[in-house]
Parts: structure tokens; C-alpha cells; sequence
């Protein structure tokens, strides 16, 4: 190797460790310190029509999209509570419409909490209809709870427990 390609070797290899020191110099600078997280963003939370309604209703029952489709009425429904068995029952004096709601483990208390359910529920004479779904409290009341859940538009106005 003559003594030209050696000065041009040793000048690409001082080049080449030269670009890297300035490349991990650049990103050294541009790490935060350890230890130190930027916070999130908070998302804004929005509520849907459904949910919106939802929480503007003040009846016990059953809302389906937003509108009642079972309301409790003292003078032709029977209501039920159930804390041993972590349930809440409403249904009409002749049985043909009701909704339990039973709680799969925790007893909701708190706006913000969540809870897995059990709902069935009956609108007329004939067919019922049972869900699994989990539910958001969106709103407390002194005796009653909101429990909403945003994907199936689905909402319960119950009594705590």
C-alpha cells in the first residue's frame, strides 16, 4: 500500500468517526434526563348525544340510546335490593316488564367507578334479553346511580346498594 492510499484510509476513517461523534453527540443532547416523562396530553372527553340525554334523565330504569324504554313507577312496579347477592331488581306488578341488574363483584359507589354487570331485562310480554357489560357511574344522586356504558349505548338508573 503506498504511502497516498494510507493518508486517504486514515482521512476516510477520521471522517467516518468524526460523523459518528456528532451523530450520538445529537441524540445525547436530544434525550430528556433520565427519570423525567413528559406528561400525556389530556383528552378532552366528549360526550355523545346518548350520553348527554343519559345523564340529563333523573328516572329509574332502563335507557336504551339514550331514551327510557323501562321507567320504575311506585304505583304499578315492585323495585328490589339485594346486597348479599349484589343485585337490583325492578319489575311491573303483572311481571311482563322488568330489568335486574346484578353486580358480577364490586358494588359501584363513586362517580368514575366501574363495574361488570349482569342486565336482563324484559320490555314486554314474550322475549327478554340479557347483557354482560361493563359499566361507567357517570352521575350519583343521594339514593341512585348512573351506570353508563358508551359502546352500546346502554345506561341503568339504579339505586345504590
Amino acid at each position: 500500500m503506498s504511502k497516498m492510499e494510507r493518508i486517504k484510509n486514515t482521512f476516510f476513517i477520521f471522517r467516518f468517526a468524526l460523523s459518528l461523534a456528532i451523530v450520538a453527540t445529537t441524540m445525547a443532547v436530544a434525550c430528556p434526563e433520565p427519570g423525567v416523562i413528559d406528561p400525556p396530553e389530556p383528552v378532552p372527553v366528549t360526550k355523545s348525544a346518548e350520553r348527554e340525554s343519559f345523564e340529563s334523565a333523573y328516572g329509574e330504569g332502563l335507557y336504551l340510546k339514550g331514551s327510557c324504554v323501562l321507567s320504575y313507577n311506585s304505583s304499578s312496579f315492585q323495585r328490589a335490593i339485594n346486597p348479599a347477592r349484589r343485585n337490583y331488581r325492578i319489575q311491573s306488578d303483572d311481571q311482563t316488564r322488568y330489568l335486574n341488574v346484578s353486580y358480577n363483584y364490586a358494588v359501584p359507589v363513586n362517580q368514575g367507578d366501574e363495574v361488570e354487570c349482569e342486565v336482563h331485562y324484559r320490555l314486554e310480554a314474550g322475549e327478554s334479553t340479557t347483557l354482560i357489560v361493563k359499566f361507567v357511574v357517570v352521575k350519583t344522586a343521594e339514593d341512585d346511580l348512573w351506570l353508563w356504558n358508551e359502546f352500546q349505548k346502554v345506561g341503568a338508573i339504579v339505586r345504590k346498594i
